[in-house]
Formats: C-alpha cells, sequence, structure tokens
C-alpha cells in the first residue's frame, strides 16, 4: 500500500520486475543479455515509463520496478566506436539508439568500414552470436 499525498491509500504490486517473474514460460523468453531467438527485450519503468536496458533501476526516477517488453529490434547507429576484423567480415562497434527509446552498445556486421551515423540496422542472427551477443545488420529498404 502506498499512501497519497490527500490521505488515501493505493494498492499496488510489491514485487520488482527488475528480474523476470519467477513463471517458467517468462524465464525461457527473457534471458539475462536480452536477447534470444531473434528477439531484443529490454525493460520499461511501470512508474515513469522510461525504457532501459540491462539496468536494475530506472534512469530517470531510479524505481526498481521495470517490467519486461518485447522491442521491435530496430534502431539507428547514433556513434561508431570502431571497426575490427571478425572471422573474415567487417565488423563495427557502435552505439545504436533503439526504437522504443533506449540505447546499447553492439556489433554491426556487414556494413563497411566507414559507416556513418544515422544508418538504420536490425537486430540479426549469426554464428558469432551468444546468450550476451547481440548483432545487428544494415536494414534492407531506408527508414521512411
Amino acid at each position: 500500500m502506498i499512501e497519497t499525498t490527500d490521505g488515501g491509500l493505493v494498492e499496488r504490486e510489491a514485487r520488482s520486475s527488475a528480474v523476470p517473474p519467477p513463471d517458467a514460460d517468462c524465464l525461457k523468453r527473457v534471458p539475462l543479455g536480452g536477447g534470444r531467438d531473434g528477439e531484443l527485450y529490454f525493460q520499461r519503468c511501470r512508474w515513469c515509463r522510461s525504457p532501459a536496458f540491462r539496468r536494475l533501476l530506472c534512469p530517470v526516477c531510479a524505481s526498481t520496478d521495470l517490467a519486461w517488453e518485447r522491442s521491435c529490434g530496430i534502431g539507428v547507429i547514433r556513434h561508431v566506436m570502431a571497426t575490427t576484423q571478425s572471422f573474415g567480415r567487417q565488423c563495427v562497434l557502435a552505439t545504436i539508439n533503439m526504437d522504443e527509446g533506449f540505447w546499447l552498445f553492439s556489433r554491426v556486421i556487414g556494413v563497411p568500414p566507414r559507416v556513418r551515423a544515422g544508418v538504420s540496422v536490425r537486430l540479426t542472427e549469426g554464428i558469432e552470436s551468444g546468450p550476451q551477443a547481440l548483432l545487428f545488420r544494415l536494414c534492407d529498404s531506408p527508414r521512411q
């Protein structure tokens, strides 16, 4: 129960969602790293609705009441950090702003070494991916 400024009481779920609820189905859907089987999961604060990725607290209001949501997996490169070779392929490390409003740091594969900010990317699966690794590729068509 939470007391409001007018003296009333509001009932609110007390369980923290920074870790998925203990039902087995949810644990299979939302792994620790946030990505699984080509799907990306992020957290949204139940208080202020701010998105977050791999956080224990909301970055805006510091609430621990975070709910899991599935991302569409599409984002925009905002900053290119480095270029490297990975298994014979060009690979770029980049900061990506996702459509849902959170950002993450990940590898973008199959891009030219001088890729610029503003390029749209999509989550992909690949041989290099693991439970903690997220890989992105350029989107097939330019964004409208």
